[in-house]
């Protein structure tokens, strides 16, 4: 249990250091607060601008959704963010699947691609499993969802490991970030609830 907190907590506070620090976009401005990233802001500013906004408030909400006191105490509040966590989600993936296909190579669009089609579809059936009342179900789903939006946290770190630590330019970079981003997560998310399982109803 104690394991569990803090593995939580921890996603949380790292998912809203992510979130603040990616939406200091909008007081700076993209070219400021992006300058590693000039091609994807000059062919697709509205795109991008549309993906890191809503990302990053996809990561706030569902950093405080795993957080399983919050989601005890204050259910009401819970769906009420669970929708708007939908919606960024909607937005986020619909945006970075229109972005995917507008990066140079084949190994970077099919990885960022499948990661913008699979967090859409985790976090549709997360929803319909909620609206169905399959709440076990829901939880293994949203799991899912939250792994995959998690990929802007992993992203960044490695971003900062590979450009700062190895010193590799981006455009050698985001090929790989491509999958490194989001496959462990997924792994991991798939190892977490065969954990920690929970009453599945049929």
């Amino acid at each position: 249990m104690r394991l569990t907190r803090f593995t939580t907590s921890l996603a949380f506070i790292l998912s809203a250091l992510i979130a603040l620090a990616t939406l200091r976009v909008f007081p700076l401005g993209l070219d400021m607060a992006f300058p590693s990233m000039p091609h994807q802001i000059k062919n697709m500013p509205t795109g991008f601008l549309l993906h890191i906004g809503a990302a990053s408030f996809a990561l706030l909400f569902g950093g405080y959704q795993i957080l399983p006191g919050m989601r005890k105490r204050h259910l009401k509040l819970h769906r009420w963010i669970g929708r708007l966590y939908a919606l960024t989600v909607l937005i986020g993936g619909a945006s970075g699947l229109f972005i995917a296909f507008n990066i140079d190579g084949a190994v970077g669009v099919i990885g960022f691609a499948l990661l913008a089609v699979l967090w859409l579809f985790t976090t549709a059936k997360a929803i319909l499993y909620a609206r169905a009342k399959n709440i076990a179900v829901h939880r293994i789903w949203m799991i899912r969802s939250f792994a995959l939006t998690f990929a802007a946290v992993t992203l960044r770190l490695q971003l900062a490991l590979f450009m700062f630590g190895l010193h590799m330019p981006y455009e050698q970079v985001y090929p790989i970030l491509a999958w490194s981003c989001w496959v462990p997560n997924i792994l991991f998310a798939q190892w977490w609830v065969s954990k920690y399982p929970r009453p599945v109803k049929a």
